[in-house]
């Protein structure tokens, strides 16, 4: 049985959220990422028929590459895509307040 948008939006999120390196679940950048079905919203994550697009705010320092940490994210989410294109988009990175750049 397929799942519905707002269930594979909830699935992505935590499957996102999962990974580690990633810190939160990002907002979009000029519009808000979220899937909408009645009153519920899930953050982060746009489901559309033909991609899934999860945007994510990592940690620094980076417990590895940004494609790694993209590539566990899709691996995570693929079985439950349903063959949808999944994008992972970087949308800010958290650094800790006792970290330096």
């Amino acid at each position: 049985m397929l799942a519905t948008d707002i269930q594979l939006a909830r699935a992505a999120s935590v499957a996102a959220l999962a990974t580690e390196g990633v810190h939160a679940m990002g907002r979009g950048r000029f519009v808000e990422a979220a899937t909408y079905e009645g009153a519920e919203k899930v953050s982060g994550v746009v489901v559309d028929p033909e991609k899934v697009e999860i945007h994510v705010v990592v940690r620094w320092p980076l417990p590895k590459p940004i494609p790694e940490i993209a590539g566990s994210i899709r691996e995570r989410v693929a079985p439950e895509a349903a063959g949808r294109r999944t994008i992972i988009m970087v949308d800010d990175l958290e650094v800790g307040a006792d970290e330096n750049l």
